[in-house]
């Protein structure tokens, strides 16, 4: 069976495009799509962890939520090694596309069930309305309860 290739554009705050790659497609409802990734950057290092080249991300990305989720696991075990989850404007999901537009402020969570907030202070500077900044905040306590249960 051949997965859809599904291409991923990373944006910054304003709408410009910071970063693309290529996923494979796993599945889709109408308002979330989710895919698998392999981390194509050199690697690098995210508060306790390294994500290294060829890490497996399972990432979810919806078109009503603020945020996506990146299940990420070791390339050697396969074991998860974190979630990174970006708080950033609901996703625009094409047929053969997913655009989102990141907001800086990021949550990890720990396969023992630690959460540590990324980039506050970054997501407070940004030149952005107080009603995007009130729902990213919505996002980001929405992802919190949800890992903490």
């Amino acid at each position: 069976m051949v997965m859809e290739t599904i291409t991923v554009v990373k944006q910054d705050y304003q709408g410009i495009e910071t970063w693309r790659y290529e996923g494979k497609l796993i599945a889709r409802s109408p308002n979330k799509i989710v895919i698998e990734a392999f981390f194509d950057r050199e690697d690098t290092p995210v508060d306790q962890v390294i994500l290294k080249r060829g890490d497996r991300f399972i990432e979810t990305y919806y078109s009503d939520r603020w945020y996506n989720i990146y299940e990420i696991h070791f390339q050697s075990s396969g074991k998860i090694k974190l979630w990174y989850c970006n708080v950033g404007y609901p996703a625009e999901i094409r047929d053969n596309s997913i655009a989102y537009r990141d907001l800086a402020l990021d949550l990890l969570v720990y396969p023992n069930g630690n959460q540590k907030v990324l980039d506050e202070d970054e997501f407070k500077a940004l030149p952005i309305s107080q009603e995007v900044k009130l729902a990213a905040q919505q996002g980001l306590l929405e992802l919190q309860q949800k890992f903490s249960s």
